[in-house]
């Protein structure tokens, strides 16, 4: 039984998020929430008028419905209100009953935002990439573009009851943020399941632990939580050892006793006091269930490499005749841990997959050179790897010493016994990734391209992977949309956007802070005010470090660049040397002029 004699309220207003290990029955009690499963004991209860709105992590449409339709179908209520409305309007109205009923169905269809309807459903079309689509055929679409125009629908809707499973899959970090500030500023009560550490700790006034079929209730954020959390278990496991100490002590005293207390009444009854005892320590009630599981743990096999581990010159992609960026110059060193971020279509995997020759060169110049020694560990969004009629036993096995090594090693990384010998088809998506992740971890690398590895991961294996980053010694170059993940693992940010790149050194907590531009959001209902985005002066400082930083480096290079042009050895290609002094000449020239302009900003900002 996955879950058992669970109680739950849900309050106007509140956010609640949602959390456990995959498997532990989040999105089940979601379902049961939503009306979509019928509970085998218990019943669920709303208050009379409450609408719910429930997101599922794979939704389906009609064969005949468009991207327009389908969140024009969130207005079904709202026009029945209004044509209610506009009959009542239309006679004379002249008890107060009638007067008294009109006035409250105009208040209902105001605050469930029927007056901005259509403001809010172009602004929510916009925000998920929907801008211009209105037309297109909802079957069409990808997963993650139905599940984005589900998540449309279903916030131009505004029911009074969100219920979200996993709302920030498939949502660039932008679109996350959007979604983010939505909510925060939306009244409605949720609940959200989500591994986004995040989003989590800026939306969560509550958070709900599932685990072991049972539901515990912590204050705070997910941050908080996971504190909390923790030195519960501390605790807990603290008052384990000091009582199997104790069981172990009487469990001797008891043995001995009835040995000595044989035609001795006295120390017979002795040792019946001391079995009684111990049947009152047996009975405490069970530790935590992670204390029962076997902590999951991460090491990424490593292998050594020389200084540089890629080089890329004159990367350039195009889609439908859109320069999706174009004569990038790349390169990557041993310990370098990179982050990829942009938005979705922004040309993320493209580059990645030019870099690792596995997508066509967009430019005839192009030259992509791998250090000595280096060995890939490629990390792909579709699981490639682990896929078809293979088990996750097998696909472990031969990278361990033994079947014993190869079990424990699932087991750890918290798949059941009788999933070991399961087709991966039949894995879930959660299991998948994992089984992914741990595969890769299990060959040796020292250049590791990992592309969304948060999709389908729980919080906590997040958690273990961002661990097992920060210390992985090769280099590392990350596309993800997981805020937490990039700052924890990532020394340095590339940006594509608009056709445009940009290299930032720092996280992304450090970058965000910069971008002075306003999150756009739809109007609603605005109980609490959030503070705007915007650099402050001491942002502005770390940033002109560090483009003070960037322009000494590529002085450093067009110096070195130059001097093989003045004593060329006979194997250059003058050529190709010539045309590296005049990128970099040009890059030169973009970072001093972005420093003068930001030098002349912190000036401002200090005064």
């Amino acid at each position: 039984m996955v879950l058992s004699g669970l109680d739950l309220e849900l309050k106007e207003g509140s956010r609640l998020a949602l959390v456990g290990r995959n498997g532990s029955g989040k999105s089940s009690l979601l379902r049961l929430l939503a009306g979509h499963l019928t509970p085998t004991a218990g019943r669920r209860f709303l208050a009379p008028g409450v609408a719910v709105g429930y997101l599922e992590q794979d939704p389906s449409f009609a064969p005949d419905a468009t991207v327009l339709s389908v969140v024009d179908a969130a207005f079904q209520e709202l026009d029945a209100i209004e044509a209610q409305l506009t009959h009542l309007r239309a006679q004379a109205l002249s008890s107060p009953e009638e007067l008294v009923a009109c006035a409250a169905l105009e208040e209902h269809y105001a605050r469930r935002g029927g007056y901005l309807r259509r403001s809010r459903r172009d602004a929510a079309l916009s925000a998920f990439g929907f801008a211009g689509r209105e037309a297109e055929p909802a079957a069409a679409l990808s997963g993650g573009e139905r599940t984005r125009l589900s998540l449309a629908a279903l916030l131009v809707r505004q029911p009074d009851l969100l219920l979200l499973d996993e709302p920030t899959n498939h949502l660039d970090v932008t679109r996350c943020e959007w979604l983010e500030d939505f909510l925060f500023r939306s009244g409605s009560a949720q609940l959200i399941v989500s591994h986004d550490r995040r989003f989590l700790d800026h939306l969560a006034q509550e958070v709900l632990y599932l685990s072991g079929g049972r539901l515990e209730r912590y204050a705070g954020n997910y941050s908080q939580f996971r504190e909390q959390r923790r030195h519960q278990l501390e605790l807990a496991e603290a008052r384990r050892r000091q009582e199997r100490r104790e069981i172990s002590r009487l469990e001797e005293s008891t043995q001995r006793l009835k040995v000595w207390g044989l035609g001795n009444a006295k120390l017979a009854r002795r040792a019946r006091s001391l079995e009684s005892r111990l049947q009152r320590l047996w009975a405490v009630p069970e530790a935590p269930a992670e204390l029962e599981q076997p902590a999951r743990t991460l090491k990424f096999l490593e292998e050594g490499c020389g200084e540089l581990v890629v080089e890329a010159r004159w990367l350039s992609a195009q889609v439908s005749g859109r320069w999706l960026y174009r004569d990038l110059q790349l390169h990557l060193r041993r310990g370098q841990r990179v982050a990829l971020i942009g938005e979705n279509g922004a040309g993320k995997t493209t580059l990645a997959c030019q870099i690792l020759g596995l997508f066509p060169a967009g430019d005839p110049r192009q030259q992509v050179r791998f250090g000595p020694r280096v060995r890939l560990g490629y990390y792909d969004q579709q699981l490639s790897g682990v896929s078809g009629d293979q088990t996750p036993f097998v696909l472990i096995r031969s990278g361990v010493e033994s079947d014993q090594a190869a079990h424990d090693l699932l087991a750890t990384f918290g798949f059941a016994f009788d999933r070991h010998g399961a087709p991966v088809a039949s894995l879930s998506g959660g299991e998948r990734a994992r089984l992914a992740l741990l595969r890769l971890a299990r060959q040796p690398t020292n250049f590791l391209v990992l592309d969304e590895p948060s999709n389908h991961l729980d919080a906590e294996t997040l958690e273990v992977l961002e661990a097992a980053l920060s210390v992985y010694q090769g280099a590392v170059l990350l596309i993800s949309h997981d805020r937490a993940l990039i700052d924890g693992v990532a020394q340095e940010l590339w940006h594509l956007g608009g056709g445009q790149f940009e290299r930032y050194l720092g996280n992304y907590r450090q970058w965000a802070a910069l971008q002075v531009a306003p999150v756009q959001v739809p109007p609603g209902r605005s109980p609490e005010a959030r503070p705007p985005r915007g650099p402050g002066l001491w942002h502005l400082k770390r940033r002109l470090e560090q483009l003070e930083a960037e322009v000494a480096a590529l002085e450093a290079e067009l110096a070195e660049a130059r001097g093989l042009l003045e004593g060329p050895p006979p194997e250059l290609d003058f050529a190709a040397a010539g045309q590296r002094v005049a990128d970099l000449e040009e890059q030169l020239a973009r970072a001093l002029e972005a420093w003068s302009a930001l030098a002349e900003q912190v000036e401002l900002a200090g005064q």
